[in-house]
């Protein structure tokens, strides 16, 4: 468990410095707006000049905003970017390895005694990851008047929402004796499984207002589809041990009932 602690924490610092990033590229952008702002009361005022000095400054003004909104863009750009990639990691990849882990090396069909910290090594990190995604596309949201995909963000919150009920009620998972634990198991299991396919849906939705979207659509179909050939994979390895172990005892009965 020790290790695994220490695997998260690798995970979490880096992210301080992604965190920082996207503060510095709001800053700037906010810079940006502050100059420009300023670049136009200066016209104004410097109107009543020459017509050679406004042709002169209306040059300069025009290469300096050309030089800030390539800025402005290409620091947009790799927020956009930073967002798609910790969302797909994050909620699309690491979570649905979560699920796989606890469904199938739990108990049955493989039985891994370390399968908990691993599952819950891969639902913190794919929450920490997606979380900073989503507070990420929420400043692109709000700093861009043009930047409102109404499906994405409230499919984003629903997201962040069920993921935090889901490992919140991680930490208050009852003992197997107590009487609210299958309860508890069925509601944790549905929300995973909610998660998980809200997040997908989620994923594509944003890929569509992505650059180069038929890149990002077919990497990630590729990354879902090796996921279900493992999971596919697993079921079906989990009913052959399954009908396996339902022969030996039919056999049994059936002679129980010959000899009677």
């Amino acid at each position: 468990m020790t290790s695994c602690c220490l695997i998260i924490l690798t995970l979490i610092f880096p992210l301080f410095y992604i965190i920082a990033q996207a503060s510095t590229f709001g800053q700037q952008l906010s810079l940006m707006e502050l100059v420009a702002s300023k670049n136009n009361e200066t016209e104004h005022q410097e109107h009543a000049n020459t017509c050679f000095h406004r042709t002169a400054e209306n040059e300069v003004t025009t290469n300096l905003r050309s030089g800030k909104g390539q800025s402005f863009s290409h620091g947009r750009h790799h927020a956009r970017t930073a967002h798609g990639i910790l969302n797909i990691i994050g909620w699309g990849i690491l979570l649905p390895i979560g699920v796989i882990i606890a469904r199938y090396l739990r108990r049955f069909p493989i039985e891994y005694d370390e399968w908990h910290p691993l599952h819950m090594l891969c639902q913190i990190s794919g929450y920490i990851l997606g979380t900073v995604g989503w507070g990420i596309g929420l400043w692109l949201g709000n700093s861009s008047k043009h930047y409102t995909l109404k499906t994405h963000r409230i499919l984003g919150i629903l997201v962040f929402a069920f993921a935090t009920i889901q490992i919140l009620t991680s930490f208050l998972q009852p003992r197997r004796e107590n009487e609210c634990s299958k309860w508890w198991e069925i509601f944790h299991q549905s929300m995973g499984y909610t998660v998980v396919a809200l997040s997908i849906a989620n994923i594509f939705q944003g890929i569509i207002h992505q650059s180069h979207a038929e890149k990002w659509k077919w990497l990630y179909v590729a990354i879902l589809a090796l996921l279900a050939f493992l999971a596919a994979a697993l079921e079906i390895f989990r009913w052959i041990v399954k009908s396996k172990l339902q022969l030996p005892i039919a056999f049994h009965n059936n002679n129980i009932y010959n000899f009677t």
